[in-house]
């Protein structure tokens, strides 16, 4: 049995499926047109030598804003110098006039999950417009190596502390020898007294203007006294076995100097302190020379200086290379008596290593980057 609709509830029935289809096709047309499917756009590419995760669909963005989405991405057509995958991307016509011949485009993760997109910086008008829609690639940031770097600086503290807690070197002695503490400890209490003149005198001036002249006096006896402390500390007994001045052994104006300079490249293996053949060579004819000069009263300093420019050392391991590769020449010309000035006698000798310097004395010409010298110092 079949029952039918009555006038109004038809017109009702009507208009409502007429409002349902309006709205339907308004949220159609907003869907649509977010899509890009029926706004104005315009093509551009760029060339990356990876595609870095982009598929179609991925967002692109002008100066943060979006913009548009890849439409494409093409692999090489060779695999040789040069290869690149291109990236094409639709964006909206309104931003395609605001593109000039300077814009670049770059690969950025956003979120936690690190989605990509193309970020595209626009450039500068000055440059004129951009004619054949091709975008300069940016380098995509690497956080991985940014970690890796952040990683190799907490190895190397952690390496340094190690240093500290077991090496035999200067910082280490200076932290663990009692006695040295407390000579350090009474040299800080002399240091405070000092510091309290200084006070002291700073108050003169303020109370009394009329005594300037006073406070200049007072305060060139108490640098004077700051200065005699600090030459006190490198010549007190222990501190004085611990501290390596390299200016005191290097810079004798009394003395007459008289050197051989080698670049460490002709004497040791690369970035050691392993002597090569040619190396022995070479301090073969340094023993020929020192044998030479037969005044007992001179003495030898074997020095050596790493180049500052080396990137495969830290200050720290130059100062431990330059160290050890003087001391393997001493004990190689030891070996040769090249010291000898008598049947006993014999000259003293000091392998002093300088790290990346600066060495405290400036040469003449030219000098290798990474030197070694044996300098012969006799009284005058």
């Amino acid at each position: 049995m079949s029952q039918t609709l009555s006038r109004w509830k038809a017109i009702l029935l009507g208009s409502a499926v007429v409002v349902l289809l309006a709205c339907a096709g308004y949220s159609l047309m907003r869907a649509a047109n977010k899509n890009g499917l029926w706004a104005e756009t315009a093509e551009v590419t760029v060339a990356f030598p990876e595609a870095h995760d982009l598929a179609p669909g991925t967002p692109v963005r002008i100066r943060g804003v979006d913009a548009g989405k890849i439409v494409a991405i093409e692999y090489p057509d060779h695999d040789g110098d040069g290869a690149a995958v291109t990236v094409r991307m639709q964006i909206d016509s309104k931003y395609s006039s605001r593109l000039y011949a300077d814009a670049s485009a770059q690969v950025h993760s956003t979120g936690l999950l690190g989605a990509k997109v193309i970020s595209i910086q626009p450039g500068t008008p000055k440059a004129g417009p951009l004619m054949d829609g091709r975008l300069a690639p940016k380098e995509t940031p690497d956080i991985a190596m940014a970690a890796a770097k952040i990683g190799d600086t907490a190895d190397e503290a952690k390496l340094l502390l190690k240093e500290v807690r077991t090496g035999n070197g200067t910082l280490s002695k200076l932290l663990q020898d009692d006695k040295l503490y407390t000579e350090m400890t009474g040299l800080a209490g002399d240091s405070r007294k000092m510091i309290r003149r200084a006070d002291s005198a700073v108050g003169t001036v303020e109370e009394k203007s009329a005594d300037v002249d006073k406070f200049v006096k007072d305060g060139r006896e108490t640098l004077k006294s700051v200065k005699q402390g600090t030459d006190a500390v490198q010549k007190m007994p222990l501190i004085r076995s611990y501290v390596t001045d390299a200016a005191a052994i290097l810079v004798r104006p009394d003395q007459r100097r008289e050197l051989v300079t080698y670049s460490t490249a002709d004497l040791f293996e690369s970035d050691t302190a392993i002597l090569t053949e040619s190396g022995k060579d070479h301090l073969g004819q340094v023993t020929a020379w020192l044998k030479g000069l037969r005044n007992d009263k001179s003495d030898v300093v074997v020095a050596t200086l790493c180049d500052p420019g080396n990137v495969g050392q830290t200050p720290s391991s130059a100062a431990e290379l330059t160290k050890k590769q003087s001391e393997t020449v001493v004990e190689f010309l030891k070996g040769q008596k090249a010291f000898k000035t008598g049947l006993v006698s014999s000259r003293k000798v000091t392998p002093l290593g300088m790290g990346q310097g600066p060495s405290p004395v400036i040469d003449k010409g030219p000098m290798p980057p990474s030197y070694l010298q044996v300098v012969v110092f006799t009284p005058q």
